[in-house]
């Protein structure tokens, strides 16, 4: 089991992923795993805990940018790609899957996204992917494993209102200007009363017009 987990990392070591817990880094050994800080690990888990972690893959995060009178409108166009094994995917009644904007311009601004029902809410979105509607689940293999992908593709529309239209073009130039923001997400799994160990990774945040 040890050799499952260390090729699945090694195939979604992305630059800040990392579990919450079960990890112990240690100086390289001739290992080929890496942390997203190149150090060798051991793990320390279960297999149980194994089947059930999610490996997080992510790319660029693209947020397009507008004004459209006094308003500043940011459409943050989230994809990400959650990977299990077959096997525990098998035995998992929910995944879970959350954003982190606190460290990044975003924060504090009012967003809208798409609900279960296809309806818009307001400053809140459903972590549980068993609820989100904009999703595909497929069979996949890596490294000769079975594994099942899970891409979430949904968009949050946040959006700002100025005091003027020239506030507003002000404050999307410094948002389009900033070059070293980034979200966070963290994603678990869920199965017979038991919340399984979280696996968080960032993304960079490009704003673009």
């Amino acid at each position: 089991m040890k050799l499952f987990i260390i090729m699945l990392f090694a195939a979604f070591v992305i630059v800040g992923c990392s579990k919450n817990d079960g990890v112990s880094p240690q100086k390289p050994k001739g290992d080929s795993l890496k942390t997203p800080v190149d150090t060798a690990v051991t793990i320390k888990l279960s297999h149980d805990d194994s089947i059930h972690l999610a490996a997080i893959k992510l790319k660029q995060q693209y947020v397009a940018t507008s004004v459209s009178g006094t308003n500043l409108i940011l459409k943050f166009d989230e994809n990400v790609d959650l990977f299990f094994s077959e096997e525990g995917y098998r035995k998992i009644s929910a995944v879970h899957l959350l954003e982190d904007f606190k460290n990044s311009m975003l924060a504090g601004i009012d967003y809208t996204t798409v609900a279960e029902a296809g309806n818009t809410t307001l400053n809140w979105v459903d972590d549980n992917l068993n609820n989100v509607i904009l999703k595909k689940v497929t069979d996949t293999v890596i490294n000769h494993n079975k594994m099942v992908r899970i891409n979430v593709h949904r968009p949050f529309t946040f959006f700002k209102i100025c005091a003027s239209n020239q506030q507003a073009l002000n404050q999307q130039l410094l948002f389009t200007k900033k070059t070293n923001d980034s979200v966070t997400f963290k994603s678990y799994s869920y199965y017979n009363q038991k919340n399984y160990l979280p696996t968080s990774c960032s993304a960079k945040l490009v704003y673009v017009k």
